[in-house]
């Protein structure tokens, strides 16, 4: 057996380190930069041209004080009892101008950038900062000075502190030190004045590599917070004018989607000679998938989807074999047959349109499956931007049993209107 046929870890650690780091890195930019994207040029628009020289986007900057616990949804979290978390955010805000017909279509949407810095009662943990888009809207307006809004957070996470086999062997939490950060959050606005809001409400939010890095158990964390917002410009108010819906010019949406992803699972140690599962190897994703969704109306759509995968990781298994060439050990991945890479799903799949972004989610069962890892029945949540009336890009995680990552999903889209 030539000395190619393995894997050295070791030997290849750094190198490895550095390009998965430069590769995560470029990934999350360029879904941070192409979202931002359509975040700014939605904010731009208005429909009445005779107030575009008049009026002002109304924008804010806040600093926001969160105080929570992380849920102890994993053995290191039960077995440390060490759940206290904290975060500071320093925020940038816009929105439509008054007159925009989606000011009143998505009730006072807003969006913008955050930057927090991350504090735990574990200093296991290291020093996290996150970088990430936000997106929000009104829910109801209970009084005039008092109206209940959500909000949702994306963005990438950095500087963790995390497993290593050597120096952290029992942080199975965090396991690599970029993360993605999904949030969301219910809070009350209180008009203080005419420049001054605070916000008071309590959020979710979840730290994880979308098993890029193994192990991935992820941390999900509760956090109450208060945030005091300065705001610019005018007071943001619903236009005084009747809406307009937009006119619908199709019905339905045929969707043609590529995926580019890779993942790594966990491997048996029982019968393999390996020290550990967690064996530092990535396997390639691609999927391919038709959806034809119904469009009843210009906030969501709905429809079958016909899912196509290849992935590398279907019956792959490892071992730690003898290298005669070096006299030494290495840890070697095995594939499997490459036809039992292939799966077939049938998904059924929504999208809700929102003032800047969509949010999709599909459930789904493989008809074709070979993977004994991943259970048959998965789901896909994430966030679309349309690039041109036709063309767009997708973020999300593919998941199965609703709690185990399969991948991260980098898509991209071209949809035919009917």
């Amino acid at each position: 057996m030539s000395q190619k046929s393995f894997c050295d870890i070791n030997a290849n650690y750094t190198t490895f380190a550095v390009r998965k780091q430069i590769f995560m890195k470029a990934k999350i930019y360029t879904l941070l930069f192409s979202l931002w994207l359509p975040l700014t040029a939605t904010a731009l628009e208005t429909t009445n041209d005779s107030t575009k020289t008049k009026e002002k986007h109304p924008m804010f900057i806040s600093l926001k004080g969160e105080y929570g616990t992380a849920i102890k949804t994993n053995d290191y979290l039960k077995e440390t009892g060490k759940l206290g978390y904290s975060s500071l955010s320093l925020r940038y805000g816009f929105s439509p101008k008054k007159h925009s017909w989606g000011n009143n279509a998505y009730r006072l949407p807003y969006a913008g950038v955050g930057l927090s810095m991350h504090h735990t009662e574990d200093d296991a943990f290291g020093h996290p900062f996150t970088l990430y888009l936000f997106q929000g809207s009104e829910v109801a307006s209970i009084f005039k000075w008092m109206s209940l809004f959500y909000e949702i957070q994306l963005g990438y996470s950095a500087n963790w502190g995390h497993y290593d086999r050597f120096r952290q062997p029992k942080n199975i939490t965090i396991g690599s030190g970029e993360n993605v950060y999904v949030g969301g959050n219910m809070y009350l606005k209180f008009l203080l004045s005419k420049h001054w809001d605070l916000n008071l409400g309590a959020g979710f939010c979840h730290f994880s590599n979308g098993a890029n890095m193994m192990p991935n158990k992820g941390m999900n964390i509760v956090t109450p917070f208060m945030e005091v917002a300065y705001k610019f410009n005018e007071t943001q108010k619903r236009p005084d004018t009747a809406f307009v819906k937009p006119e619908r010019t199709n019905k339905i949406d045929h969707q043609i989607i590529a995926t580019l992803s890779s993942r790594q699972k966990y491997y048996s140690v029982i019968g393999t000679g390996l020290s550990t599962q967690y064996v530092n190897h990535k396997h390639r994703v691609y999927g391919l998938s038709y959806a034809r969704l119904f469009v009843p109306s210009y906030k969501y759509k709905w429809g079958p989807s016909l899912d196509f995968l290849y992935d590398e990781s279907s019956q792959a298994y490892a071992t730690r074999d003898f290298n005669p060439t070096d006299g030494k050990e290495y840890d070697n991945v095995h594939l499997g047959d490459p036809i039992k890479r292939f799966s077939m799903g049938l998904s059924l799949k929504g999208e809700v349109k929102m003032s800047f972004l969509t949010y999709f989610a599909n459930l789904g069962y493989d008809i074709i499956h070979y993977n004994d890892y991943d259970a048959r029945l998965y789901e896909i949540i994430g966030v679309k931007c349309d690039l041109t009336p036709n063309l767009f890009c997708m973020f999300g995680i593919r998941a199965t049993r609703f709690s185990r990552a399969q991948f991260f999903c980098w898509s991209l889209g071209y949809t035919l209107k009917q």
